[in-house]
């Protein structure tokens, strides 16, 4: 048989780490530890022994202990256990679990005032976080009833926390009445421990519709849901601002997707991030077509050289390229002329990548050859009965020397000198007119301006000595000649002349024609002294139809305006009423 070794009461109770006394019926102490000592504010356990709690610490006769539970555990003989707060001299917070004994109680005292000090922080954290939260939050119970609401809640819907106080969650009137049916469902979820999110539509006080984000979560102690929080999160300006940006990105694939421009974009790796359906039909190429394209099978091979020069001037951060003409060549093979705009495509000022913009100016450019010779063609026209003057003239002395020579018996090499000369004559006039009626293709070689000009003052100085007006030609010497169309500047030379002649009624005078050298360009200057133009009448020179003459169409000036422009140069008007006028073609001596 086992013996059990004599234990020491006295000595265990000793070793209980908590506060520990015993109290006979009166209130004595019969046993205090060392522990329980400290806690009393005595230097040993003895001081107390024998000695009444109430003439020790008269404070306790007003305290919950003296007044509930120490007459309970005696009148009762029922354990009682209670959080206590002992002012001066302890000051302290105290666990007390009180048991009956046979004659009086035993008290067992442990300190928490360090553990209430955490509590009453963390209720101070919990308040902080509940009411200062910008966020609006509900606090419910089980069935639904609010409980709770802090300031967020009265910011976001314009209503005091007591419109909500004891009104159930999911029939408040200022939620829309289709969104009801979603906070009941997502409550019910939540009350078995699942965590709710949603967007529904409140509406504020002064009538405003709130847009809000609302996370529900269980509130769990000990393992059991005892309510529910809600924290509803005002987003109207960030729905707005999705809208907002929603708006703009369908605005924006409106005007590329809907643009009459073919419109592509390229990121800085030169790959392919989209193209529009003008783009598709204007080269006949799919979207998937593009992507596996390379440049030279898209453009004609002379372009190629210009294009890579406009993208590296995006990528060098030079800012949009603005209208350069490029040839492209469909999928059938053909030929479209375009005008093309390189935009830089810039998010968040950084570089990310660049638009090609097509305008297809294949049509304007077949109209504007046809209407060059169109012109070209009422140049004839006009001058036919000048030609067939000058030529007549020729043929009436060749008839009058054919007659001498038959009836002659002297020398006549006199006279076919004179009738070789009047032969070479209307073999130059009728080159002039072949040349100037007959189409052209465009050609560019190196000429001579004042070549140019001479032969145009040939073919139109019987025309104007016909109205009594010299054509004078100035000209710089060593005027470099330049890369041009030379048909195409004889056109615009004989407009300007007829011009010249017309604005002086046909009347006596003199065009002076000037050639000159100014830095890179040359300046052909034509000055008349007709009747003059006034600045409204110069600003609409070159508009179709707009014509200072009586029988004009202002197609003339039009078709020279646009000679010009091909020839990268520029046309510089001055005129004076009643003075007559200047006109100044500019044209580059290197051409792009």
């Amino acid at each position: 048989m086992e013996i059990i070794p004599h234990l020491d009461l006295v000595e265990i109770m000793k070793q209980i780490t908590d506060a520990f006394f015993v109290l006979n019926r009166n209130g004595k102490f019969k046993f205090i530890n060392k522990r329980g000592a400290e806690i009393l504010n005595r230097n040993h356990p003895n001081d107390l022994i024998g000695k009444l709690i109430w003439d020790e610490f008269p404070e306790v006769l007003k305290s919950n202990f003296h007044l509930h539970y120490y007459r309970t555990v005696m009148e009762k003989q029922i354990p009682v256990e209670f959080d206590e707060f002992f002012p001066e001299p302890l000051n302290r917070w105290y666990h007390v679990r009180v048991y009956p004994i046979t004659d009086g109680i035993t008290v067992f005292i442990h300190d928490t005032t360090d553990k209430k000090l955490r509590q009453k922080r963390n209720a101070a954290y919990y308040e902080q976080l509940f009411m200062k939260n910008h966020d609006g939050i509900l606090l419910l119970d089980v069935d639904g009833k609010i409980t709770n609401v802090n300031d967020g809640i009265e910011r976001i819907s314009g209503y005091s926390s007591s419109y909500f106080i004891d009104k159930q969650y999911f029939d408040l009137e200022l939620v829309k009445r289709e969104d009801l049916g979603l906070l009941r469902t997502a409550f019910q979820k939540v009350r078995k421990g699942d965590i709710q999110h949603g967007i529904i539509d409140i509406f504020h006080r002064n009538g405003a519709i709130i847009h809000c984000d609302i996370t529900s979560f269980p509130v769990e102690v000990m393992n059991e849901i005892v309510g529910v929080f809600a924290i509803v999160r005002d987003v109207t300006q960030i729905k707005e601002l999705e809208c907002s940006l929603r708006r703009s990105e369908q605005r924006y694939r409106s005007l590329k997707y809907h643009n009459p421009e073919g419109i592509c974009s390229f990121d800085l790796n030169g790959k392919l991030i989209g193209v529009n359906p003008a783009l598709e039909r204007m080269s006949g190429y799919s979207k998937e077509d593009f992507l596996q394209l390379h440049l030279e099978q898209l453009f004609h091979p002379k372009d190629i050289p210009t294009l890579n020069e406009c993208i590296q001037d995006i990528l060098d951060g030079k800012g949009t390229v603005d209208s350069f003409e490029i040839t492209m060549i469909n999928k059938e093979g053909y030929y479209v002329h375009t005008v093309v705009t390189v935009v830089p495509i810039y998010i968040d000022e950084k570089l990310e990548g660049f638009y090609f913009i097509f305008k297809d100016v294949t049509k304007a450019k077949k109209t504007e050859e046809l209407l060059i010779q169109s012109e070209k063609l009422f140049a004839v026209g006009q001058l036919a009965a000048s030609i067939v003057h000058e030529i007549r003239n020729p043929l009436t002395s060749l008839m009058g020397f054919l007659q001498l020579i038959e009836h002659s018996d002297g020398e006549k090499n006199e006279y076919l000198k004179i009738m070789s000369d009047e032969l070479m004559r209307i073999h130059s006039i009728t080159n002039e007119l072949i040349v100037l009626a007959k189409p052209q293709a465009k050609k560019t070689i190196r000429e001579s301006i004042p070549s140019l000009l001479n032969d145009v003052m040939k073919l139109m100085g019987s025309q104007a000595m016909k109205v009594g007006i010299e054509l004078v030609l100035y000209s710089e010497e060593n005027v470099p000649d330049i890369i041009c169309d030379g048909q195409q500047l004889k056109q615009v030379f004989i407009n300007l002349i007829k011009n010249g002649i017309e604005a002086m009624d046909e009347k006596p005078g003199k065009i002076t024609i000037r050639v000159m050298r100014k830095d890179h360009h040359i300046i052909i200057s034509f000055t008349d002294e007709g009747i003059g133009m006034t600045p409204e009448q110069i600003k609409k020179l070159g508009e179709p139809f707009f014509t200072t003459k009586q029988k004009g169409t202002g197609l003339g000036m039009l078709t020279t305006f646009k000679i010009i422009e091909n020839h990268d140069g520029n046309i510089e008007i001055e005129s004076e009423v009643g003075k007559g006028t200047t006109i100044h073609v500019i044209l580059p001596i290197q051409s792009k």
